[in-house]
């Protein structure tokens, strides 16, 4: 039997509570309702009483909304916040996530988008971990320019909006660019893991594993050349494997040659996403590179070929790209150009910043794909 999800609402139209605790109490008594205010003021001493898993609040004004989700979390940070708001531009949605919203609900709110935030939180709490049970996910192109940092922060952004703890790391260590891509400054690196190889466990690498407000824990590239010179395929074996014991799904970003930490990430990952763009320079490296990882043990049970900025009207169309590569496209991801150029300047992921984009459509259904076929 699932946990119950406890929730409390803030809202000051009353035809709007009266639906959204319908919903809940259709959910056959997997939510439940504790209470309800017309405005946070009002009700902050009852959620702070009763310590609800959820608080959906109405938002009307974005700097008042923001401030009172920074309080609402400040005071009650294991609530997770929805905001209910029929306000939808890009600006909002992007402040509020940054203040620490889970959810971003349209007004009128449907029942079956609330159901499925609900059920992300209910997926968060009942996770539970053995020893070594993570997945993981590689992301790579052995050159720059095809987006392998984009779709890794996207899939573990969307990971983790699905409902599932969810870890981003950076190992493009000469040219890695997570953090830039999520607006961090994180305070460690895999520099400050170095010293405490042979001897790391959970709790120290929750400590140096940056949070994001998207839900994703980020641990970032060294940022010296020194410090990457010095990371070694022993401590990127022992971080991962204890990675896996406090994550459901790891997504490793990388980049460059095939040897050292790469070939020892890929050994360790349950799929690789191999990135590429339809046109002839990318293709020909994709094909060198597919057929020496398969040489060396990489074959297309795990890794699979991702087409980024996709468009069906390309001069390579994807049936020739197959045949010359000789395998199957996993997954198409459409060119969404100048939204994740605005995307990365303010520093929240497009799956996230653009919900109903068709990009943010592609990326959940690469998500969903990849969780389901990992499981076989």
């Amino acid at each position: 039997m699932k946990q119950q999800i406890t929730a409390f609402l803030i809202d000051s139209d009353t035809a709007s509570a009266s639906k959204i605790n319908s919903t809940l109490m259709s959910m056959e008594g997997e939510a439940r309702l504790l209470g309800a205010a017309r405005n946070l003021q009002e009700g902050m001493q009852a959620i702070q009483a009763s310590n609800p898993n959820i608080v959906i609040l109405e938002v009307n004004d974005l700097e008042r909304g923001t401030k009172e989700t920074e309080l609402l979390l400040s005071r009650c940070p294991q609530s997770a916040a929805f905001i209910s708001s029929a306000a939808m531009s890009p600006e909002w949605i992007l402040k509020l996530i940054r203040a620490g919203a889970s959810e971003y609900l349209s007004r009128p709110i449907l029942a079956a988008e609330l159901i499925d935030a609900v059920n992300k939180v209910a997926r968060r709490r009942t996770v539970k971990h053995a020893p070594n049970t993570g997945t993981v996910f590689s992301v790579y192109h052995p050159s720059g320019g095809v987006g392998t940092t984009t779709i890794a922060v996207n899939l573990a952004a969307m990971l983790s909006a699905q409902g599932h703890s969810t870890a981003l790391v950076d190992l493009n260590l000469y040219s890695g660019d997570v953090s830039a891509f999520l607006d961090l400054t994180p305070r460690y690196t895999l520099a400050d893991v170095m010293p405490k190889a042979g001897q790391i466990d959970a709790s120290f690498l929750k400590s140096v594993i940056a949070p994001h407000p998207s839900g994703v824990h980020v641990l970032d590239c060294p940022g010296h050349v020194a410090e990457t010179n010095r990371i070694t395929t022993e401590l990127l074996q022992e971080v991962i494997d204890v990675l896996r014991t406090i994550f459901e799904y790891t997504v490793i970003d990388t980049g460059g040659e095939l040897f050292g930490c790469n070939l020892a990430t890929f050994n360790l990952s349950n799929r690789i996403l191999f990135a590429t763009v339809l046109t002839v320079p990318c293709l020909r490296t994709a094909k060198r590179y597919l057929t020496a990882m398969a040489d060396v043990g990489l074959g297309p049970d795990r890794v699979k070929l991702v087409v980024n900025r996709y468009l069906p009207r390309d001069d390579i169309r994807i049936s020739d790209a197959e045949k010359v590569l000789r395998t199957k496209a996993y997954h198409m991801l459409p060119n969404n150009y100048t939204d994740h150029k605005t995307s990365v300047n303010k520093g929240v992921p497009l799956a996230l910043y653009l919900t109903r984009s068709s990009f943010s459509k592609s990326m959940d259904q690469l998500a969903r794909q990849l969780c389901q076929d990992s499981t076989r």
